[in-house]
């Protein structure tokens, strides 16, 4: 049986270390390296040569999304694993988008993260049943939802995109409100509107979102 070769990507000791003692138990798998951040991080994953890569999505100043896409740009080979904690459709729709290989949730027990790991390297892609319930679910709920994952911006108005981007450079509703000349509790309703039509839970996560996929 062939020797997997992992990298871990996670800016929490703590996680890293539970999977690299639970992986390293396994015996066909082997991690051989991990990061806390972004610093040169692409290259330092090009430079380790692992098989598979576990990309925790909620990482500082990029997200896991955009540095997998990044490392998929120098190297295609390398399989991911996106992992998060976060309970959303377009996410996955993402990863799927950019020809990731699989998407887990971190709470998943190690020995369906095992199966994920060995699927992928075998030229599989791997999202558990109940992500794929969740996409199956929306899809049917939503019948342009096709449409909107191809062009995620094409369902937010000019102002709601013009919102993010002040958001984006750190403005308070207040400060929104007074440079467009709206009240704050419009702005404020922008806002919620903006998180229920992607399917976000906060405006954190929207202004990621938004660069991940270039609404903004």
């Amino acid at each position: 049986m062939n020797e997997i070769k992992v990298f871990l990507v996670d800016d929490h000791a703590m996680i890293r270390e539970g999977l690299k003692l639970a992986l390293n138990s396994e015996k066909n798998i082997n991690v051989i390296g991990e990061s806390e951040d972004n610093i040169e991080i692409v290259q330092k994953i090009i430079a380790a040569k692992p098989d598979v890569v576990l990309m925790d999505i909620n990482m500082p100043e990029k997200d896991g999304l955009t540095i997998a896409k990044e490392i998929k740009k120098v190297n295609k080979s390398i399989k991911i694993i996106i992992l998060t904690m976060m309970d959303n459709e377009l996410y996955v729709m993402d990863a799927l988008k950019s020809n990731l290989e699989g998407f887990i949730y971190k709470d998943s027990k190690i020995i369906e993260l095992v199966d994920a790991i060995q699927k992928v390297y075998n030229g599989e892609k791997y999202f558990n049943e109940e992500i794929k319930n969740r996409i199956l679910d929306h899809i049917s709920s939503k019948g342009e939802l096709e449409a909107n994952y191809a062009d995620p911006g094409s369902i937010l108005t000019k102002r709601q995109k013009e919102i993010i981007r002040l958001a984006a450079k750190g403005l308070t509703s207040r400060e929104i409100a007074e440079k467009l000349f709206l009240s704050e509790l419009t702005v404020i309703k922008h806002r919620k509107n903006i998180i229920r039509k992607l399917g976000l839970k906060n405006f954190t996560e929207v202004v990621s979102y938004s660069y991940t996929n270039k609404i903004i």
